[in-house]
């Protein structure tokens, strides 16, 4: 690994101005489990006790969800030592420092669902196929993969230049390309725009369909008639996979 990453991730919590500290358990999760439950949520196994391992845990955001919501064996693992131990304090449980890649590897065939939320376009492209094919291994037959990019092709500024430590762009196209390429099965790709979980996220996201509406029609008026995945303009794009 080049001096770069070591440096970034030792202090990603400092220099992301936007990214706040949480104090409590509740500021953790605020104006976010909403959107868990209704977006992730319905993706998760049924089985409370399903193996989970969220990689790139950060605060533990997604973890703390998993285990208010009764999943006892969800684990989390990140390479910022600073944002697992307010993690900890904050209660949030199964947590460790450390690759992902190690916690992969220790966990050949046994997990149920893996969960990558601004993950992969922190790796290296060139190692993006064999990351994905650990993934894979870790996974039971049946098991089910979950992660979120930023999406090159959105309309505006793309999240993906607002990082330095961004490594891999995606599409929605690309991001399906390389989950079959590492042998998953019935990849979806979802746009994450809006979520209707208060009246005023309800008219962002009645606006934002006539947005996208009228960059669809600009689309296909430039180069004509394109596949669905090929119009998804969110900032983030979200994709599910499993191993089939």
């Amino acid at each position: 690994m080049s001096e770069y990453p070591e440096r970034i991730y030792a202090r990603y919590s400092e220099i992301r101005p936007h990214v706040t500290v949480p104090r409590s358990k509740d500021n953790l999760l605020v104006g976010r489990e909403r959107v868990f439950r209704k977006v992730l949520l319905p993706l998760l196994p049924a089985d409370k006790q399903a193996r989970i391992l969220d990689l790139g845990c950060g605060y533990g955001e997604f973890l703390c969800f998993l285990q208010k919501e009764g999943y006892q064996n969800a684990a989390g693992i990140d390479l910022n030592r600073r944002q697992l131990d307010v993690a900890e304090r904050l209660g949030v449980r199964n947590l460790r420092y450390g690759d992902a890649r190690d916690a992969l590897l220790e966990s050949s065939n046994t997990l149920d669902c893996i969960s990558a939320i601004d993950v992969l376009e922190h790796i290296p492209k060139g190692q993006i196929l064999s990351f994905l094919d650990t993934v894979y291994g870790a996974l039971r037959t049946g098991g089910r993969f979950i992660c979120q990019v930023p999406n090159l092709a959105a309309f505006y500024t793309p999240l993906f230049y607002m990082d330095f430590s961004h490594e891999s762009p995606f599409t929605a196209t690309s991001l399906t390309q390389v989950l079959e390429l590492a042998n998953f099965t019935n990849v979806r790709v979802y746009p994450r725009g809006p979520v209707a979980t208060s009246v005023r996220s309800a008219v962002r996201c009645v606006l934002w369909k006539l947005i996208s509406s009228g960059l669809r029609f600009i689309q296909t008026v430039e180069g004509g008639p394109h596949h669905p995945s090929d119009s998804i303009y969110t900032a983030a794009i979200l994709a599910v996979a499993d191993k089939g």
